[in-house]
Formats: structure tokens, C-alpha cells, sequence
């Protein structure tokens, strides 16, 4: 029986791999240039096949003028009929080139109008297939074991370094980046966004400000607290051309989420989950610990779960080395690093250390 289990696993596993694969190609496809640039290509590519069906209809209308004549030169015997009858045949094989042009800018055109539901469902389709493992793990009736590393506060002038160590790591470990504009200073931030995509990572929402001491603009009110995620939401739309579903609570769920009465609520009726995580670095209080101690703790509370989320910050140097030094071991303890989705069993879930 668990012969036959680590086959289904095994199965299930490679199957979301490919979907993850899948969902990443249509990521890399769509969602790596600014929602504006989409548009601007849908306008310019509709633009250019109204210019060829124009031309085409003219050619259409030209040529039958012309037949016309022909027959009413030939019932007229006319010399001009052959010479007619080579012009019309090379008309014809221009019309012929300029339908098979019309036909490919349609087909373009209809395929970057369908583009953001293919990446939708792709990306559903992805998560269905992690959540159906998760939930394996979860009930013991699989011993793959899924880590979830998420790096709060970014984009950051030290994210670049990230995403190099994690090019290096291969192309199978993948992290969740909650993102805030305002947390920190960093003037490669739009580029680092778009990397983070292309490169198969989770890119979520954190508010636009992260201001939430002393009554900041985060928690003041249920308006504010809806005005930071939606202009979060809005910037990593027009830098990505993607609306993240996934929301994390500065100061987590069990402290900023019941500070402010109803935020909870307020966050499903717009549309999204939102995660907390059950491993902490500790990495972003007065106190920074160091490289060896992050990594101890990342490995020691990550190998107590079947599903780790763990809590970490890409503007703290010690953080990254950690992260290459754990990632390793933890692999090597059968643990797979997916970036997380909405439909996962983690979303909800009030479990910080």
C-alpha cells in the first residue's frame, strides 16, 4: 500500500510540476510587461488587421472591376483580353497573400484578447492540482512535503540578490514575494517585479504603504485599509499586468487582521485570500539574528510541518545567506518549494509562531 501511495504521489507531484511549468510559460508570455503595453499591443495588432481587411476589400472590389471589363472585352473580342486575363491571375496571387496575412493578424489579435483568461486558467488550474497534494499531505496519504518561503516588504535594493541565489538553485524552487511599495527604497523596483514573475515566483500584495505604527494609514479604518490594497493591487497590475490574489497582513493575520475589526471580510468580498505562515525568522525586529541562526530556525520549525510557510524579509542580508544554506537541507529532507496560490489549504490560516 505505501508502494502504491508514493507512485500516486509521484504522479500527482509530476503533474503539478508540468502545470507549474505551464502556468509559468503563459507567465512568461502575458504577465511580464506592464498592463499598458498589453493593451497598447491588443490596439495595435486590431489596428493593423482593420488596415489589411481594408486593403483586402479594396483588392476584392479592383478585381472584379477589372473582371468585368475582361468579359465585356472578350464578348468584343478584344486584343486587350490576354494581357487582361495575366493581370487579374497576378492580382489574384496578391489577394491570395494579402488573405493569408488578414487571417494571421485576426488569429493574433483574437489570441491576445483570450491571453488573460488562458493565464487565469492555467494559473487555476495549477492550484486545483497543488491543492489536491496538499491535501494528500495533510490527511497522510502522502509523505511529499511542500515549503512555502515567503519574503515580505520587497521590492528591495538586495531582491536582485535573491533571485539570483534562487536562478541557482534550479528551476524547480520557487518562492511567494509580498510585496509593498513603500516599505523600502529601491529604484530597480518595476524590473525586479517583472523578474520575480518570469522567473516563476509568487508575487502578492502587502498594501502600498506598510504604515501601520501608531494608527498609520494601513489600520486606521476600513477605508484606508481598502485604499492600501487596492493601490497596491493597481501598481503591481500596471508594472505586471497582474492582479495578485493573495494578501498578507503587515504584522500578520493575529495581530493586524483582528487590530482592525471586519478587515478580514472586507479582504474576501474583494476577491482575496489572505496567508499568514507557521515558521518565523525573526529576521525583521530590533534584534537581527544572524545568518547561522535564521538557518537554524528555518530548517528546525519548517522539518515540524507537513506544509511550512515560512516568514522571512528580502532586505535583510542574513536572511538570504540562511536561505541558501536551508533550502538544500530541506530538499534533502523531501521537501518541494512551490510559490503559493489562493486555492491553498494554507490560505485562512492563523498558525504564526
Amino acid at each position: 500500500m505505501r508502494v502504491f501511495f508514493r507512485v500516486i504521489n509521484s504522479i500527482l507531484l509530476t503533474a503539478a510540476l508540468l502545470a507549474a511549468g505551464f502556468c509559468a510559460y503563459y507567465v512568461y508570455s502575458y504577465m511580464t510587461f506592464p498592463a499598458d503595453r498589453y493593451h497598447a499591443e491588443i490596439s495595435a495588432t486590431e489596428a493593423e488587421t482593420e488596415r489589411l481587411r481594408g486593403e483586402t476589400v479594396a483588392a476584392r472590389e479592383e478585381t472584379e472591376q477589372r473582371l468585368d471589363f475582361l468579359r465585356a472585352d472578350i464578348r468584343n473580342n478584344g486584343a486587350e483580353a490576354v494581357a487582361l486575363a495575366d493581370s487579374i491571375d497576378e492580382m489574384k496571387a496578391a489577394q491570395a497573400e494579402k488573405d493569408v496575412k488578414l487571417q494571421e493578424a485576426q488569429e493574433e489579435a483574437a489570441l491576445l484578447r483570450d491571453m488573460p483568461g488562458a493565464v487565469e486558467n492555467a494559473r487555476r488550474q495549477y492550484g486545483l492540482k497543488i491543492r489536491e497534494l496538499e491535501d494528500k499531505i495533510l490527511s497522510g496519504e502522502s509523505e511529499v512535503r511542500i515549503c512555502y518561503w515567503t519574503l515580505d516588504d520587497g521590492p528591495t535594493f538586495i531582491t536582485k540578490d535573491f533571485l539570483d541565489a534562487l536562478d541557482e538553485m534550479g528551476e524547480h524552487v520557487h518562492v511567494t514575494f509580498f510585496t509593498a511599495n513603500g516599505a523600502n527604497e529601491s529604484k530597480d523596483e518595476e524590473e525586479m517585479l517583472r523578474r520575480e514573475m518570469m522567473s516563476g515566483h509568487s508575487v502578492q500584495n502587502h498594501t502600498f504603504s506598510h504604515d501601520y505604527w501608531e494608527g498609520g494609514q494601513v489600520y486606521i479604518s476600513l477605508d484606508s485599509f481598502r485604499e492600501q490594497v487596492e493601490k497596491q493591487d493597481e501598481w503591481l497590475y500596471q508594472v505586471t499586468g497582474f492582479h495578485p490574489g493573495i494578501f498578507r497582513f503587515p504584522g500578520g493575520a493575529a495581530w493586524g487582521g483582528d487590530l482592525l475589526p471586519g478587515a478580514k471580510d472586507l479582504l474576501r468580498e474583494m476577491g482575496y485570500e489572505w496567508a499568514d505562515w507557521n515558521c518565523n525568522l525573526y529576521d525583521a525586529g530590533q534584534e537581527l539574528p544572524t545568518a547561522a541562526l535564521e538557518e537554524y530556525r528555518a530548517i528546525t520549525q519548517a522539518s515540524e510541518e507537513k506544509i511550512a510557510v515560512i516568514l522571512g524579509h528580502d532586505w535583510n542580508m542574513q536572511t538570504l545567506i540562511a536561505m541558501k544554506g536551508a533550502i538544500p537541507v530541506l530538499q534533502e529532507k523531501g521537501y518541494v518549494f512551490l510559490p503559493l496560490f489562493p486555492e491553498s489549504a494554507m490560505m485562512g490560516f492563523n498558525a504564526t509562531r
